[in-house]
């Protein structure tokens, strides 16, 4: 056999992919990645967004573990230009599902495609294999040091958070490629650096202003101290920066005693009444004692205030014991609000503090029994006797309402204000009781906020009153909130109308079988017919599956308005063959090319969606029409070689003329104007003409 340099040299897998390697284009093992970013992600349906269709990412690369995600998505997500479709969605995809080999397969073919905006997606996404990667190839790919996005306008505010996520770590590994990366001054603004400060560790802080430390920003010592940072704080301090009293305010309210003892001895800036008035309202005692003895700024009334409002009797003790500034009118008062029974019997026990009506009011709305009863016992100021047990009942406190009842105060006759949040509580199903007993009316509100609350209990007293009504909304409401047992009373019971609004609900999670259940006692399945757009629409395919097994909805009415969209191949692909008539191919056939001429779709897609089934429904409707020989052969020449639309165009234009005399000639002309093969187009122009002449 004689030896070639397609059989020596071609024949053996290793040699040839080298050489097939500089070849001009995709390599074969990277083009179904190319292929799946082209055919199955739509760009500007909705406004600057990438829809994909529900296989993109399994297609795209189907051993990455991809987190979930939505199927719609800005171009930020993926470090891709902001205003137009980016040629570099294939790669960035590539990066941001982690495939380090894919990755340096597409750079080897397509390295026009690089810039440094792969490298700012891998730590964006948290890729530090490939960060690695990438940052060792830029030796040999010049273009992974292009600057991309980063050096626009549009891009700076998406990406120059990550920064902020590195610096939060708890290693600095990421640091470390930072530095290899190459940061600059001029992409992080005064706000994004003083950002990640906020965000991050000492050990990543301290290093961060070795590595750059053009991150330095005024202010930076004020935030460091507030951390209680208190090395870099020696540290700023030593480079002789610059701090304010915020530095020791913000280390005092936050318990940074070291921090403030530092400033303290070795800074002149000092700090204002700010500092023991927050570490007094945030628990601090030690810093309040230490800011007590050794400083001389002082506190105001809202260091007691704040301490009391949170319950700090220690701090409440000291604070009185040692400092004059003394404390609001209104200092009892929040504390009764809050419930805190300790420091309210210790400021009563002092005998120097007054209180309002609003002690007891807001206690008895809070449900603190023990310091309302309390106060009615020890003290004068009494309550606002017309609301009080208003308050208690609207938050759903059973026993400080019966409490108050029992010393005769109004039970409410008035429009009562409930709150939502009550309606979790056990004990609101006696509130309601009491209230019901008492003659109060009846609130549309508590079956929407029980089914919300997910209080059966609730949901069936309610049931039981005579004259409940359930508002439209509950069922929603309680599929909503995922309250089962609500929905299953309130269906199992009549309560509540099956509504679109409720099937969509159940559809979002999947719950198939209560679906199947209400659309058979329901008798509004027409109305419900556009659940199945809908669902083919927002990408939910087990929810289109169902739907078309339960032969809900139009499909070929569907299929129509999703043909041909990128987004939707994976619902095009199962409404199909549920618009398929068992009997009538010629009328499929027809329908099919309908879809084919569809504006405004790409053909391409459509074509791979239709071509099998239209050659067997082609075939099928073959059988009984009667083609003139010279349409016949190339019509069946041109099937042999994969034009299927042509060749069901000619199956339809014969069947048209040779049976419909009503089908006009102009008509025909349009079907016959699709055909892309020019000798059968002529032959059928022939075939419509001779149909004019024998008219």
């Amino acid at each position: 056999m004689t030896a070639t340099f397609q059989r020596v040299v071609l024949a053996q897998p290793e040699i040839a992919s080298m050489i097939f390697e500089f070849q001009f284009g995709l390599y074969e093992d990277v083009r179904p990645a190319f292929r799946a970013c082209k055919e199955l992600i739509a760009y500007g349906v909705k406004r600057y967004m990438y829809e994909s269709d529900v296989s993109f990412f399994a297609t795209f690369a189907p051993h990455a573990a991809w987190p979930r995600t939505s199927n719609v998505f800005g171009a930020p997500r993926y470090c891709l230009h902001p205003r137009q479709r980016d040629e570099r969605l294939p790669l960035h995809m590539a990066v941001a599902g982690g495939c380090v080999e894919l990755t340096k397969r597409m750079l080897r073919c397509r390295p026009d495609l690089a810039s440094e905006d792969m490298i700012v997606l891998a730590f964006h996404k948290d890729r530090l294999d490939l960060v690695e990667v990438l940052l060792s190839l830029r030796a040999t790919v010049p273009e992974l040091q292009a600057r991309g996005l980063m050096n626009e306008t549009d891009g700076r505010p998406e990406y120059s958070c990550y920064l902020t996520r590195i610096l939060a770590r708890d290693d600095s590994k990421r640091l470390i490629l930072a530095e290899r990366f190459g940061l600059r001054p001029d992409e992080y603004t005064a706000y994004s650096r003083r950002e990640a400060f906020l965000h991050a560790t000492l050990e990543n802080a301290t290093l961060a202003l070795q590595l750059f430390p053009w991150l330095c920003y005024s202010g930076i010592l004020d935030d460091v101290a507030g951390k209680g940072f208190l090395p870099l704080v020696i540290s700023l301090h030593e480079r002789e920066l610059n701090c304010s009293t915020k530095a020791m305010d913000t280390a005092a309210a936050n318990g940074h005693l070291e921090v403030v003892r530092f400033l303290h001895e070795h800074r002149r800036e000092g700090c204002t009444t700010r500092a023991m008035d927050e570490a007094a309202t945030n628990g601090n005692l030690e810093v309040v004692r230490f800011l007590h003895a050794s400083r001389t700024e002082g506190c105001t009334i809202e260091a007691l205030d704040g301490a009391a409002r949170n319950g700090l009797l220690a701090i409440v003790r000291f604070l009185i014991e040692h400092r004059a500034e003394g404390a609001s009118p209104h200092i009892l008062d929040a504390a009764a609000a809050k419930g805190h029974y300790g420091v309210v019997q210790y400021l009563h026990s002092l005998g120097s503090f007054d209180a309002t009506v609003a002690a007891v009011d807001d206690a008895a709305r809070f449900g603190h029994r023990e310091v309302v009863e309390f106060l009615l016992t020890n003290r004068r100021e009494g309550c606002t006797h017309d609301t009080v047990v208003q308050n208690a009942l609207e938050n759903g406190h059973l026993r400080t309402a019966a409490y108050l009842l029992s010393l005769k105060y109004r039970f409410p006759t008035g429009r009562m204000n409930w709150n939502a949040d009550s309606f979790h509580k056990p004990e609101i199903v006696g509130v309601l009781q009491m209230y019901m007993d008492h003659g109060g009316p009846w609130d549309d509100n508590w079956m929407s906020f029980a089914c919300e609350a997910s209080n059966l209990p609730l949901v069936q007293l309610l049931h039981k009153n005579a004259t409940a009504r359930c508002r439209p909304n509950a069922l929603k409401t309680a599929i909503n909130n995922k309250a089962w047992v609500v929905v299953y009373f309130l269906l199992a019971n009549g309560a509540a109308d099956v509504t679109l609004d409720v099937l969509r609900a159940l559809l979002c999670m999947e719950r198939f079988d209560d679906v199947t259940h209400l659309l058979q006692f329901s008798p509004k399945q027409r109305e419900f017919a556009q659940l199945l757009l809908w669902a083919a629409r927002t990408h939910r395919t087990e929810a289109t599956r169902h739907l078309l097994a339960l032969g809900i909805g139009e499909p070929r009415g569907c299929l129509v308005e999703i043909a041909g969209c990128k987004q939707h191949v994976t619902e095009s692909t199962l409404a199909l063959p549920y618009c398929m008539d068992a009997t009538d191919h010629l009328g499929n056939v027809i329908y099919l090319l309908r879809l084919y001429k569809v504006p405004c779709r790409r053909r391409a897609t459509v074509l791979r969606l239709i071509t099998q089934e239209l050659t067997h429904q082609g075939s099928k409707a073959s059988q009984t029409i009667d083609m003139p020989p010279c349409v016949a052969a190339r019509a069946t020449a041109l099937l042999a070689l994969g034009a299927v639309v042509d060749w069901a165009l000619a199956l339809v234009i014969c069947h048209l003329h040779a049976t419909h005399a009503a089908t006009t000639t102009s008509q025909l002309r349009k079907e016959a104007a699709l055909v892309q093969d020019l000798d059968l187009k002529i032959q059928l122009t022939r075939l419509i003409r001779s149909k004019q002449i024998t008219s």
